[in-house]
């Protein structure tokens, strides 16, 4: 793997993770507390509490999703964040629409309005990231002769 492709992987990971973790503190906290789609008793069975969270996973989750976002945007070959914000927002919305209404469509856990909710702010979070790396690689690309 090429220096280059690991650094804009750690890039978008970082920016991805900013992103989701402002939209869940500012807004999606608050859907998930206020609208749950079962008892209290039924989510505290699914959900670990935040002190319990499987640090290592969480981590090769957000860099897994980091270097997915890489991926596609030096697939893609956009290098301008325009062109990184229409293609990044094109995977996002069907990775991110295939994820969520897989999961409102088999479990009870998921409501309608989590989804809906959810939807818009990882289509966000994921097309920032893939814009502001494709404006990276593109200024990458200037840079060398």
């Amino acid at each position: 793997m090429k220096k280059n492709f690991i650094l804009s992987g750690l890039i978008a990971t970082v920016v991805n993770l900013l992103v989701n973790a402002g939209a869940h503190f500012l807004f999606l906290k608050n859907v998930f507390e206020t609208q749950q789609p079962a008892s209290e008793e039924f989510q505290q069975q699914l959900e670990r509490p935040s002190g319990q969270l499987i640090g290592w996973a969480l981590a090769v989750s957000a860099i897994t999703m980091g270097f997915f976002i890489a991926t596609v945007i030096k697939w893609s070959s956009a290098r301008t964040f325009g062109a990184g914000l229409k293609k990044g927002f094109i995977v996002a919305f069907l990775f991110w629409s295939s994820i969520n209404f897989g999961l409102y469509a088999s479990n009870n856990h998921f409501s309608l309005t989590w989804i809906l909710a959810d939807l818009p702010c990882s289509v966000a979070a994921m097309t920032i990231a893939a814009a502001f790396l494709a404006w990276v690689m593109g200024k990458e690309k200037q840079v060398q002769p």
